[in-house]
C-alpha cells in the first residue's frame, strides 16, 4: 500500500515538472473548487429542495434509459422477426431454384431428343458414329 501512494506522489510530482501541466492543474482545480463551492452553497441554502431536484433528475433520467431500453429491444426483436423471414424466403428461393434446375435439365434432354429426332437420328446411329470414327481411324493409319 505504501508502494503505491509513493507511486502515485512521485508520478504526480514529476507531471507538475511541466509548467503547462502545473497551469492546467491549478485550472482545473480551481474550477472544480468553484463548483463544488457552489453545490455547497445551494445545498446549504436549501438541503431538501436540493435532495429533491437531484431525486427528480434521477427519475427523469431513468424514466428516459427506460424508454430507450424498450425501443431497443423493440427493433432488436424487428430485426430479428425480419431475418427469420429472410431465411425462410431463401429457403423458399434456393427450393425453387432447384426445382428449376431439373425441370431445365430435363427440358435440354427434351430438346436433344427432338433434334435428334429431327434430324433422323436415333440412338444405335451414335454407336455407329463411333464406330465410324473408329474405323475411319484405322484406314487412316
Amino acid at each position: 500500500m505504501r508502494g503505491i501512494l509513493l507511486g502515485a506522489v512521485v508520478g504526480g510530482a514529476l507531471a507538475l515538472l511541466s509548467s503547462s501541466n502545473r497551469q492546467n492543474t491549478k485550472q482545473s482545480l480551481s474550477t472544480a473548487k468553484s463548483s463544488v463551492g457552489g453545490l455547497v452553497s445551494e445545498v446549504a441554502k436549501d438541503p431538501s429542495g436540493k435532495a429533491s431536484q437531484v431525486i427528480d433528475q434521477v427519475k427523469s433520467a431513468s424514466g428516459i434509459i427506460q424508454e430507450v431500453a424498450t425501443d431497443v429491444q423493440n427493433v432488436y426483436e424487428k430485426v430479428a422477426g425480419e431475418v427469420d423471414t429472410v431465411k425462410q424466403d431463401l429457403t423458399k428461393v434456393a427450393g425453387t431454384a432447384m426445382e428449376a434446375k431439373s425441370d431445365l435439365q430435363s427440358i435440354s434432354e427434351k430438346v436433344v431428343e427432338a433434334k435428334d429426332t429431327a434430324l433422323g437420328q436415333t440412338e444405335s446411329s451414335d454407336s455407329s458414329n463411333d464406330d465410324e470414327t473408329s474405323g475411319s481411324s484405322k484406314s487412316q493409319s
